[in-house]
This record gives C-alpha cells, structure tokens and sequence, in this order.
C-alpha cells in the first residue's frame, strides 16, 4: 500500500542517476520501491540531526534581553543634559548616513534626513543649529496634513525636544546597560517615521554581540526600539515608552536588515497599524 501511495510522486521526479547507488539504480529500474526504504529512512535521521544541530547553534540572547519587551527613556531635565543630546543630534546629522526618514512621500530604504550639518558653525552653538534645523524640516512635512501643525504653538514644540532627546547616544547606552549587554554597538541606525495622520515616532537598530571579537563589523543580535507616538500627549510623564525586539541573526549589513522592514513600515505610516512593526 505505502508504495502505491509514495510510487507516483518519486517516478516523477527521481533522484539524479550521479547521486545513486548501484543499489538504488537497480530498485528504481525493477520498481522495487520497498528496496528504497533504508535510503528513506536514512534521509529521515539526516534531516532530524540537521535540525537538532541548527537548534544548538542558538544561542541564547545576551544579557537580560528577552525577545520582546518594553523600554523607559527618560528626558533631560538639566539645560546641560539637554545641550549634550542636542550636541549628539548634529553628530549623528553629520553622518549623512545614520539618520534616515520614513514618510508618506520618501519610502526608500536608506533615504537620509535632508537637513545639512552645522558646518562652519561655533562648537557651542551646533547642537541649536541642528535643532532648528530639525523643527523646520518636521514643519514642512506635518504643515503637509492638514491641522497638524499649529504655528502658533511650535515655538515650544515638544515633538521636536522629544525627537532629539532619543536620536543621540544616551538612550541606546542606558537601554543596553540596563539589561547587562555589552556596550559595544555596530552600525547603528536611527529612524523618524511621520505617518500620513501625522503621528510622529523614532526607531533605533543596532548589533549586538555576547563576545567581543576585534574588527568585528556587525554582531550575531540585533536589538531594534521603537517609540510610542510622541506628538501625542501624555500628561506630567517625563518619559518617553518604546517597545523593542532583540533576535539572532546572520545578517551582516544593517540596511539590508532594515530594508526588509520596509513593507511593515509603510503599513504603519499608511494606516498607524504599527503592531506587525513593533513585534518583526
């Protein structure tokens, strides 16, 4: 009955004659599919160890790190504390690589912010030059949606103050130090997401490694934040709440990483269904 059943299926499609046996050519010609079942079962054990040794080869997350889990960065609260997140912000600018945008008319993968460092300027006043710079360009894209932007009140713009307080490198330290991770971060990458009804929230990726290896250039973790909307109100918190996720990975390239981010992105900028997002 079994061969009646398997016959049809492997007639169809046998193995190449090169990879067979003397043995196997001979029950494949006389049709004598029960002489095939110790080759069956052998293929059966092989693909059983090969799965039991990709189980082994998992290795656990780094520090206190789970899967999935939740995040409390904090704002500045000294004027000092806020000049170095602003002096951050143009460091990261600067790059013209690691700040990238998502919006509802720029999708591409790797499109970086269009504002222009401080170059030229005095060291202590980079940080506001950015800043500005910032507050100007998030005007133009919300002023684009209407009744999202009050010019009124954007003299004191909170979204603005929030943007850059994540996008410098306290929150990133602070998250990996607070869950025992090594500080030693790789390619890292920062998002601003503006949605098409004008919510407004930041993403941060990086690799992660258990072992330091040196010129190393990518890690075997990648840890990816993502914040909560922060136009939105949120009373007298001081806080900024972000989800995060933290995976094994062989991927070594982080914008080949993120770019496939990229469909789950645009369904949150689309529709604020950002769930699929916050949990990839």
């Amino acid at each position: 009955k079994n061969a009646s059943v398997c016959g049809p299926s492997l007639r169809s499609s046998p193995p190449p004659p090169h990879s067979m046996s003397a043995g196997t050519l001979e029950a494949l010609a006389s049709g004598n599919w029960v002489g095939l079942a110790p080759c069956l079962v052998g293929a059966a054990v092989l693909l059983a160890a090969l799965f039991a040794l990709s189980t082994l080869r998992r290795r656990p997350l780094p520090g206190k790190l789970k899967p999935r889990g939740t995040f409390e960065s904090e704002d500045p609260m000294s004027k000092d504390a806020i000049d170095e997140r602003k002096r951050d912000f143009s460091r990261i600018v600067a790059t013209r690589r690691d700040l990238w945008i998502w919006t509802d008319s720029e999708r591409r993968p790797g499109t970086v912010i269009p504002i222009e460092p401080a170059d030229g300027v005095a060291a202590e006043q980079v940080g506001q030059v950015c800043y500005n710079r910032l507050k100007f360009w998030l005007q133009g894209e919300l002023g684009k949606i209407p009744g999202a932007v009050d010019l009124g009140a954007t003299s004191q713009w909170q979204v603005v103050d929030r943007v850059v307080y994540f996008i410098s490198a306290s929150p990133g330290f602070d998250f990996v130090m607070r869950h025992k991770v090594h500080p030693m971060l790789l390619q890292c990458k920062f998002m601003i997401f503006v949605s098409k009804s004008a919510q407004v929230r930041v993403a941060w990726y990086a690799f992660a490694t258990d072992k330091i290896v040196p010129g190393s250039t990518s890690g075997p973790f990648v840890i990816k934040l993502v914040s909560e909307d922060l136009r939105a109100e949120r009373g007298s918190r001081s806080h900024a709440e972000f989800r995060y996720t933290a995976t094994q990975t062989s991927e070594g390239d982080m914008e080949q990483l993120i770019s496939k981010h990229k469909g789950l992105i645009a369904r949150g900028i689309d529709s604020d269904d950002w769930e699929p997002y916050l949990k990839a």
